[in-house]
């Protein structure tokens, strides 16, 4: 399956309005005023129903949907963005709007329809509203969305509108307001029965000196996740007093029965759970997800760029590397201490002369570079994955391109999802 970009994600959503519009236009002999106002009004409009259903598709956490955009990080951060710009585009569209003095029930329906969106992207997006908002309100804000949706197509049912003169426009509009409202419905009341949680108990912790932790989960029942090196799956755990479910990276073998997960604490959460859980509490786990996986590059000649707790995907890839393939790791830490997989890396190295390591430490060594290792000659026809903090991501890809590595030989996760 092709996929999508979140580059291209967009522009592909601009230029596909943009042509049955003119095509429609073009072909219009009705008595619509066509001002340019009215025109730009109602693409706006039209952009922001097609953002918003596709962010409810995002949502449903579809796995074809997670392969057409290249993997549930990256959709995720579509998603995000998708919100602002949905709402932008609603205003938009009420100042450029021409106002028709008759009445109809769609105005002001369409009116609470941007309040409440706008209500709701504060609610979602601002920091500040983060930290004291709780999650379990937020998520039930986040559920009412797809109610605020529900107005604004009452709102375009039952206004005057250009968009229902023109039949390819108002074909592909009525389309996405059908798939935004079925997803929302099958995200909201249907989702917990075709995706059930499987339930695993906390059989050991290992504390590390870089505020990191591992968790050894055992499955608790016959059934257990069935995933692939480099996925991850959403945990939550109620014996912390939360329903919250967040992304952790899954750093033992598909192989293993028992599920490890390595965490870093980076806000309250992690922090709470490294204080507070406890050897035998319960774990609600769901997924797989992700598809960062070595063996859809294009070469076999690989460069593996690890920055801290990035260093969790690749430990699978290590212990099941294919004999075709040849790999240098490179783990940048911040200390010594914060090498916690050293020797399980050095082992496994030790084993396969395929695999070269390379252990960089910042507070010793400075910052890694490409260059300090990799000359332009020696990154030809090499894939690279790199899995780590943004800031160093966005580096190591910089240097990369300027070597002359193309982008499409450059494979990452967005680190910041999770």
């Amino acid at each position: 399956m092709r996929r999508i970009r979140q580059e291209n994600y967009f522009p592909v959503i601009i230029s596909t309005h943009l042509l049955l519009w003119l095509v429609d236009l073009l072909r219009y002999s009705g008595d619509y005023p066509l001002s340019s106002l009215n025109i730009a009004g109602e693409i706006f409009s039209s952009w922001a129903v097609t953002v918003i259903a596709i962010n409810f598709l995002m949502a449903t956490k579809a796995h074809w949907i997670e392969r057409l955009f290249g993997g549930l990080d990256k959709m995720y951060m579509i998603h995000r963005r998708s919100g602002i710009i949905a709402t932008s585009l609603l205003i938009l569209h009420f100042i450029v709007i021409p106002r028709d003095p008759g009445y109809t029930i769609g105005k002001p329906l369409g009116f609470l329809a941007l309040v409440l969106m706008l209500i709701g992207i504060v609610l979602s997006a601002a920091p500040f509203v983060k930290r004291i908002f709780p999650y379990g309100r937020w998520k039930i804000t986040h559920k009412l969305m797809g109610v605020v949706y529900l107005l604004g197509v009452a709102h375009v049912y039952n206004v005057p509108t250009l968009t229902s003169e023109l039949p390819l426009v108002r074909s592909y509009v009525s389309a996405m307001m059908f798939i935004g409202v079925a997803a929302w419905v099958y995200k909201v009341f249907l989702y917990g029965l075709f995706n059930r949680k499987l339930q695993y108990g906390v059989v050991h912790i290992d504390h590390y000196q870089d505020d990191t932790t591992k968790l050894t989960l055992h499955p608790l029942g016959n059934r257990r996740l069935d995933f692939k090196a480099g996925q991850f799956a959403f945990l939550s755990i109620p014996d912390l007093g939360t329903k919250e479910a967040h992304p952790f990276t899954l750093s033992s073998h598909p192989s293993d029965i028992d599920l490890a997960v390595t965490i870093k604490s980076l806000g309250d959460y992690t922090a709470d759970l490294q204080e507070s859980l406890q050897v035998g509490a319960h774990v609600s786990v769901e997924g797989p997800f992700g598809l960062f996986d070595y063996q859809t590059a294009h070469f076999k000649n690989q460069i593996w760029l690890a920055g801290g707790i990035g260093i969790t995907p690749f430990l699978p890839f290590l212990e099941g590397l294919e004999p075709e393939y040849k790999v240098t790791l490179v783990w940048t830490v911040r200390s010594a201490e914060g090498a916690y997989y050293k020797d399980r890396i050095e082992d496994l190295a030790g084993k396969n002369p395929h695999i070269e390591f390379i252990l960089n430490i910042s507070d010793e060594e400075g910052r890694f570079t490409i260059d300090r290792r990799f000359s332009s000659s020696n990154l030809k026809e090499r894939s690279v994955m790199i899995c780590g903090p943004e800031a160093m991501r966005e580096a190591y890809i910089n240097q990369l391109l300027e070597k002359g590595v193309s982008f499409r030989d450059i494979h990452f996760e967005e680190f910041s999802f999770r």
